[in-house]
């Protein structure tokens, strides 16, 4: 006999397959709440759900990866396949199949060139987005007078720009506006500093005209935090023109490419803002100068007549009516052409908005819906007469079967004879025998007959 006891029914933990599956993953997601692996990425798939899954492997074992739709927008690097990547991630259970699984919410490619890989598959999936289309980006103004730099306060960048404003004849009021421009914490910084250099410059009384986004030179690793999407996507939304000026002229980087005007440097990114100012001012004086010119000139010319009228001025008071009937004239002449200029000017505007109600979506709209409607009746008009058509062939059809049916003959007193039982039809006498059975169709129910005498005649 064993001596093991059998536990009592009332002691026993008897857990479900849901519950059991749920303390595992509470387990898991409480222990492995945050960790770093890095493997190579095989069987990548992505179904129609947006979400991105695959499987981390090495030499000796494998685990599932999951990177949920909402996370993989703001991801550097795009996963490939055969890639050796590191994730942060967490370690949970799927519990319809009971497999442990990590969520991914960071990915980075490891090896030689991986930053320069990232770098090209993020331009990529940006450029297939379209924030690198040249019909996106905004104009940049030619006399910005409020402009905000987004930048570090303690950097070379600044000092370069302010160097090259302060020191031009162009005016205009600088707004800084502080953030990292390198680390981990620098990209969100940067793309929340254009999303709140947005809204509070919409809400103000003087918006911004133009935002400059700066930093001095640096590696690959030290500009990393400007291929950041956050930051691609944060200046593809602002509303403000945005010049990109990160590192030396041989540096790109993604918040480059998607700015609307890439400088290759701090310096010649402020040389570009002096130069179009100073272009607008220098214009705005041109202009200026050729207007006091023209002034002066009709002042003289003026002057030269007013001195001629002088010399010959003989009787002031004839003068005088003389030009007071030159001044009505020239006030009804002026108020003519007035009238007929803003008659014209009526013209063209009513002809202007005529050709714009012509070309509205709405009168296209309405013209389209009234060809429909005509189409619409006229088809309701041909499926009418096509029906009616085929009615009266139909009716005309069964006239004509009703006069050759077999019914019709059987009303006029007629019948048909079929042998039994294999119910042939009987043409002559020769078909039957004495004693045989004959069923007689008539119009209206049949007869069973036997056959007991047969009359043979022509």
């Amino acid at each position: 006999m064993s001596d093991v006891e059998a536990i009592p029914p009332s002691r026993k933990k008897i857990f479900t397959v849901h519950e059991l599956t749920g303390e595992i993953r509470s387990l898991l997601e409480d222990h492995f709440s945050s960790l770093w692996v890095e493997g190579e990425i095989s069987d990548l798939r992505s179904p129609r759900s947006g979400h991105l899954y695959f499987t981390l492997k090495d030499s000796k074992a494998s685990i599932k990866i999951v990177i949920f739709k909402s996370h993989l927008r703001f991801l550097r690097f795009v996963p490939k396949e055969g890639t050796h990547v590191l994730i942060r991630a967490h370690l949970s259970l799927y519990e319809p199949r009971g497999e442990y699984q990590l969520i991914c919410d960071y990915i980075e490619p490891l090896g030689a060139g991986a930053l320069q890989a990232a770098f090209e598959a993020l331009k990529e999936k940006l450029q297939q987005e379209g924030l690198f289309d040249l019909e996106r980006k905004r104009p940049i103004p030619f006399l910005p007078v409020r402009i905000g730099i987004i930048t570090s306060p303690n950097g070379a960048a600044i000092q370069d720009v302010m160097k090259v404003l302060q020191n031009s004849d162009f005016h205009c009021h600088i707004f800084l506006y502080p953030v990292s421009v390198q680390g981990s914490s620098a990209a969100n910084e940067i793309a929340q500093a254009l999303d709140q250099i947005n809204r509070f410059s919409q809400e103000a009384p003087h918006p911004l005209d133009l935002l400059l986004l700066t930093r001095g030179g640096g590696s690959l690793e030290d500009l990393w935090a400007f291929n950041d999407p956050a930051i691609a996507y944060a200046i593809a939304h602002s509303k403000i023109p945005v010049i990109s000026a990160v590192g030396h002229e041989s540096d790109t980087s993604i918040a480059d490419h998607v700015a609307d005007l890439r400088a290759p440097t701090p310096t010649a990114a402020a040389e570009i803002i002096v130069r179009r100012g100073l272009a607008a001012v220098e214009s705005f004086y041109r202009l200026h100068e050729k207007l006091l010119t023209s002034m002066q000139r009709q002042m003289e010319s003026h002057r030269n007549q007013l001195y001629m009228a002088m010399r010959l001025l003989t009787a002031p008071t004839h003068q005088t009516h003389f030009l007071k009937n030159r001044i009505q004239d020239l006030h009804l002449r002026l108020n003519q052409s007035m009238d007929h200029l803003l008659t014209e000017q009526r013209r063209r505007i009513q002809s202007a908005s005529q050709g714009l109600v012509h070309l509205s979506p709405v009168h296209q709209l309405t013209h389209f819906r009234q060809q429909l409607n005509q189409l619409k009746t006229r088809l309701t008009q041909e499926g009418r007469k096509i029906v009616a058509k085929n009615r009266t062939l139909l009716q005309t059809g069964m006239n004509q079967l009703n006069l050759v049916s077999p019914l019709n003959i059987l009303e006029r007193g007629y019948s048909i004879t079929r042998r039994l039982p294999l119910k042939e039809v009987v043409r002559k006498t020769s078909d039957v025998c004495v004693g045989d059975q004959v069923e007689i169709k008539l119009h209206k129910g049949s007869l069973i007959c036997t056959t007991e005498e047969i009359k043979r005649g022509k």
